[in-house]
């Protein structure tokens, strides 16, 4: 295959930071810290995922590797889809939530793997699935790896140039400690987002498929203040800031008229798939 006129991975890396820089490795594992949000969040979110794997055909004799699987938010529901999943991550805490939601949710063809995927090698400590998925993970570092351990298709899933979960905390704890101002909400350049992927599959040679839908997370409270007082496990509230956060999450709060209220929050994702089958990739 002839090179790509664009180095399109290149263009990436201007918008997409590595996963967990080395010193944050050293300090420990950041995801096994960040489990627990991701687990509340992975929940709110879980009527708008079905679209998404509603998006790409799942046949009931495929096999499923979820990289970067996190509390199981696409492992889980793939596999009441599918033959088995395979969920990988590198943190213990997000495999024990990943673990815990199958569990809840009747499902006993998930196997849970801690592994590092970037260390990770066909063959040796994986073998090949008909569908691979990588949703928001470090999954999405090495499409070429990724599509590698994919005997049928690969599946992406990442934010569609809207706000991804840190910007979203950001909207409720803005303001509400010092911890929070210096992190900021996260970059978004539209010039480097899907576009970029995009190109990136069709360089390698696949035809990718892309569908942009809306995301989003959502919860019921019985009040308010239930409302207040679960959803400030997200983030933190210096002492003296809990009505800054009140009003922050207020924009986000509906009343209903049987006095409960409803937190929502929309945004936009893509999901992208493409054949891996080598006879079918025309021009190579």
């Amino acid at each position: 295959m002839k090179q790509p006129l664009i180095n399109w991975q290149e263009l990436q890396r201007l918008n997409r930071p590595p996963m967990a820089p080395p010193q944050q490795k050293e300090e420990g594992n950041m995801w096994d810290r960040a489990a627990d949000m991701y687990k509340q969040m992975a929940a709110m979110e879980k009527s708008y995922t079905v679209g998404f794997l509603d998006a790409f055909e799942t046949r009931p004799t495929d096999t499923v590797l979820d990289v970067g699987c996190g509390p199981g938010r696409i492992s889980v529901p793939m596999a009441q889809r599918a033959k088995s999943v395979t969920s990988v991550d590198s943190a213990q805490r997000m495999l024990n939530h990943c673990i815990q939601n199958a569990k809840d949710a009747g499902v006993t063809n998930l196997t849970p793997r801690l592994l590092d995927w970037e260390t990770a090698e066909l063959g040796r400590d994986l073998e090949q699935h008909d569908i691979v998925i990588a949703s928001r993970s470090v999954g999405l570092q090495n499409l070429r790896k990724l599509s590698s351990f994919a005997r049928r298709i690969a599946v992406i899933m990442a934010w569609a140039n809207a706000p991804s979960i840190p910007n979203i905390l950001h909207d409720i704890f803005v303001g509400c400690s010092e911890e929070e101002e210096r992190r900021g909400p996260f970059p978004m350049d539209r010039r480097v987002g899907y576009n970029v992927t995009y190109n990136m599959v069709y360089d390698m040679g696949y035809d990718p498929n892309v569908r942009i839908l809306t995301d989003g997370f959502t919860r019921d409270f019985s009040c308010r203040e239930e409302a207040y007082a679960e959803m400030v496990s997200l983030g933190t509230v210096a002492p003296g800031k809990m009505d800054v956060y009140r009003a922050n999450l207020d924009r986000f709060l509906t009343q209903n008229s049987d006095g409960s209220v409803t937190f929502r929050r929309e945004t936009r994702s893509f999901v992208m798939w493409w054949e891996t089958d080598q006879s079918k990739v025309y021009g190579l």
